[in-house]
């Protein structure tokens, strides 16, 4: 019997290169058995919806564009009771999910990864009433994957986040909180935090620790602490590019949860998308919720 496979795609993520490959990517699935229902989507929100509406009518769900893609998928599959399995084929411009997973680049061969793919179950993020599949994050530079211009993403692709975090450096923010990290608390001014799931963030996979897995239950965790000089300031940046490189204004740690109160509402990043403004939260690692088709490890 076929299997019944929705593919749901944002035909303008990245450079509108999945669309080359669309048909290709039909041809891999329906040879492999699968009858695809091909669904673009053509604003925020669609593919979540869509996916809460009809998601159970299928076997398996593979979409396919950037980080956004991925955290609203993850929203609606949490949502939905026996969820089915999900995939990713990635056409976003970093893609820090697919580089966690070892899902290629290329959709094609991404495609014929799934087929050939073994079922995963994986950790999700609860971020109070919302989910999200590798990180969520405050401060210092978490605003650039969405307030980067889309136009600019697909000329220059990393370079537009690179850019775009330069011209925030004269503005690194402070905020006031204090911090629970299983059980741990820490409290002052940071200037960025960040609870991972996953082992590249922005494209980067020095910041997270080594051995950080997407499916042991814990989350890795990084706070930094807000420099007060330019010394501090290029310690910090040494100490994100280089594992090796230790620094009290940096603190990593793993947790199954992480509760933060903050004196004033500050904006959060899930996956790479707006998490909202929040003072209060807690973020709690939902282990092994979701199931996945991945590249065999």
């Amino acid at each position: 019997m076929l299997k019944k496979t929705l593919l749901i795609f944002n035909p303008y993520s990245g450079k509108g290169e999945f669309k080359r490959s669309l048909y290709e990517v039909i041809d891999v699935f329906t040879r492999a058995g699968h009858a695809v229902t091909v669904y673009p989507t053509a604003a925020s929100g669609n593919a979540s919806a869509y996916i809460q509406a009809h998601g159970k009518s299928y076997e398996l769900i593979v979409c396919s564009g950037g980080d956004g893609m991925i955290n609203e998928a993850v929203n609606a599959l949490m949502r939905v009771k026996n969820p089915p399995r999900f995939a990713y084929i990635p056409s976003g411009t970093i893609n820090d999910f697919a580089a966690t997973l070892g899902m290629p680049r290329d959709a094609v061969r991404a495609a014929s990864a799934i087929i050939g793919g073994a079922h995963r179950k994986i950790d999700a993020g609860a971020f109070g009433d919302k989910y999200f599949a590798y990180v969520a994050a405050f401060g210092w530079f978490t605003n650039i994957p969405y307030s980067t211009d889309q136009g600019a993403k697909n000329i220059l692709g990393r370079a537009a986040y690179i850019l775009e975090g330069i011209m925030q450096l004269a503005n690194i923010p402070t905020i006031e909180c204090a911090i629970d990290i299983g059980g741990e608390t820490f409290e002052g001014k940071f200037a960025l935090g960040i609870i991972a799931n996953g082992t590249s963030i922005a494209g980067f996979k020095s910041v997270t620790e080594k051995g950080a897995a997407i499916d042991d239950g814990l989350f890795e965790v990084v706070l930094v602490r807000s420099p007060e000089n330019l010394s501090e300031h290029q310690e910090i940046v040494g100490a994100l590019l280089d594992q090796g490189a230790s620094t009290p204004l940096v603190i990593q740690r793993t947790a199954k949860t992480v509760a933060f109160k903050s004196v004033q509402s500050c904006e959060w990043t899930l996956d790479g998308e707006f998490g909202g403004e929040h003072k209060d939260v807690v973020i709690a690692n939902m282990h092994k919720a979701l199931s996945i088709v991945a590249p065999a490890e």
